[in-house]
């Protein structure tokens, strides 16, 4: 864990955090049971996704009817079997316990204004700092970046609600203008509106720490996700066509790993003659902030030179 405030955390507390972002607590389930809710009523919760994933993934395939049903059973019996069934007492101690000290670490967050999140560089790390100096930060990078434009504030007039409709309206029309041009046929218009679907949401921006060399901090953006998103069916749809398209174009010139690179090193000297010689330099290039740097219009223009004439 990154610290970088005063805190009131305790040597326990910090070694919890310090098993990192990707460490889950065991059974904490089973101690949700003991509130309102019964352990069967989370578990058929918890399951509902899992279903909703199982219907997505027989829908591309040819299945028989009733060996979906057999094995949508016995997903169900082994998922029961895995949290239905009483706790060691040895780990219900430890959920109890473990349940008690994120609690504790709650209190202390919110009573001294700090805030833990993981670090950008998605490794197994927490950051510890000051709420007010990275909400700073954030603001200061929408301030600062020409990825961003102001729209407007969400507030009782100008709601959430009202700013998803006007998304969807722009899709919709810009869908219709497509298919009077007959550029899309009906199917994929009905594909891709959104006007009926009911569990649209807008995603929002939120930022990650991180230190940079001379331990100053930084934040990088990132969007909550976009399954939910006005755009999330044509953006897949994008993707399913453009990536192997780049993909393909690509392969001469990315290195997928170090035998890849190996390899193509090799053609390069037998097959190319002359071009690898004592005074050939390797280098490393890294590009900070790519995002920031390219606009959205010039990224429309490097595709649609790609797809007209790719090298």
């Amino acid at each position: 864990m990154i610290q970088n405030t005063i805190h009131n955390l305790t040597l326990e507390q910090i070694k919890f955090l310090n098993r990192g972002p990707t460490y889950v607590p065991p059974c904490q389930l089973h101690i949700l049971s003991k509130s309102s809710f019964t352990l069967a009523q989370l578990v058929t919760k918890e399951m509902v996704p899992l279903r909703r994933h199982l219907n997505k993934l027989f829908g591309k395939y040819t299945v028989d009817l009733s060996r979906k049903m057999n094995f949508e059973e016995e997903i169900q019996l082994a998922f029961n079997e895995s949290f239905l069934g009483p706790l060691p007492t040895v780990l219900e101690h430890r959920a109890f316990y473990e349940k008690q000290i994120i609690q504790s670490i709650r209190h202390h967050l919110n009573k001294d204004r700090l805030i833990l999140r993981r670090t950008a560089d998605d490794k197994n790390t927490y950051y510890l700092g000051q709420l007010d100096e990275l909400q700073q930060k954030s603001n200061e990078y929408i301030e600062n970046s020409n990825s961003y434009e102001f729209i407007g504030i969400i507030n009782e007039i100008n709601t959430e609600e009202k700013y998803l409709k006007e998304v969807i309206q722009s899709i919709d029309t810009g869908l219709e203008k497509l298919y009077q041009r007959k550029l899309i046929n009906k199917d994929y218009q009905m594909k891709f509106s959104i006007s009926k679907k009911t569990n649209v949401k807008l995603p929002y921006v939120y930022f990650l720490p991180r230190k940079d060399q001379e331990d100053n901090l930084l934040v990088e953006p990132r969007f909550s996700s976009y399954r939910r998103s006005p755009i999330f069916a044509l953006a897949s749809y994008l993707e399913e066509i453009l990536c192997p398209l780049y993909e393909n174009h690509s392969q001469s010139t990315t290195f997928l790993n170090s035998g890849d690179f190996m390899q193509k090193l090799d053609y390069y000297c037998t097959q190319q003659q002359f071009l690898l010689k004592p005074t050939t330099n390797f280098a490393t290039f890294k590009i900070h902030n790519l995002h920031m740097n390219v606009s959205h219009s010039s990224l429309l223009r490097a595709l649609g030179t790609f797809l007209v004439s790719p090298l």
